[in-house]
C-alpha cells in the first residue's frame, strides 16, 4: 500500500523535474500530476548564435546602476498628493526614509498609498500626476 509520505516525495520529484504531466499506479492505487501553462505568457524564442553575439555587451562596457528605484506594485492612476488638489508628498530633493509615503495609485476608485522601500533623498520622480501606470513602472529614483 502507498503511503501519504510516498505520493509527498513524488510531487516534489515532480515539481523539481522539466515534466509537464505525470502518472503514476501501484496497487490500487493512481496518481496524475499536471503542471499547468498560462496561455498569456509568451513563449520565448530560442537565441540563435547570431542574436546572442548581438547582445554580447565587453566587460569595460558595463555600468552599475547604483540608483533604487520604486516600483509601481499595481495598475492604475498615479497621484502625487494624498488629497485631491493637494501638494504633492515629495518632491526632488526631499530626504524620506523607508517606510514614508510617497504619493497614491489609484485602481478600481481605491487609493493605494506607496511607501518608500529605501532611506535617501528623491533624486527623480519618473511619472507625472494624473498618469496612467502599470505593474512594475519605475516610480521615484533614490539615492544618497
Amino acid at each position: 500500500m502507498i503511503q501519504l509520505d510516498d505520493v509527498k516525495e513524488l510531487i516534489k520529484l515532480f515539481k523539481e523535474s522539466d515534466l509537464s504531466t505525470l502518472e503514476y499506479e501501484k496497487d490500487n492505487f493512481r496518481v496524475k500530476i499536471e503542471k499547468k501553462s498560462f496561455p498569456f505568457m509568451p513563449q520565448m524564442p530560442a537565441l540563435n548564435n547570431q542574436a546572442q553575439e548581438v547582445n554580447t555587451v565587453k566587460k569595460e562596457e558595463v555600468t552599475v546602476d547604483s540608483a533604487n528605484y520604486v516600483i509601481c506594485p499595481l495598475v492604475g492612476v498615479f497621484h502625487a498628493s494624498l488629497t485631491e488638489g493637494g501638494a504633492p508628498v515629495v518632491k526632488v530633493g526631499d530626504r524620506v526614509k523607508k517606510g514614508d509615503k510617497l504619493c497614491i495609485i489609484e485602481a478600481m476608485k481605491v487609493m493605494n498609498e506607496i511607501t518608500s522601500d529605501y532611506d535617501g533623498i528623491i533624486k527623480e520622480i519618473l511619472v507625472s500626476d494624473g498618469e496612467n501606470v502599470d505593474f512594475g513602472k519605475k516610480l521615484f529614483v533614490i539615492g544618497d
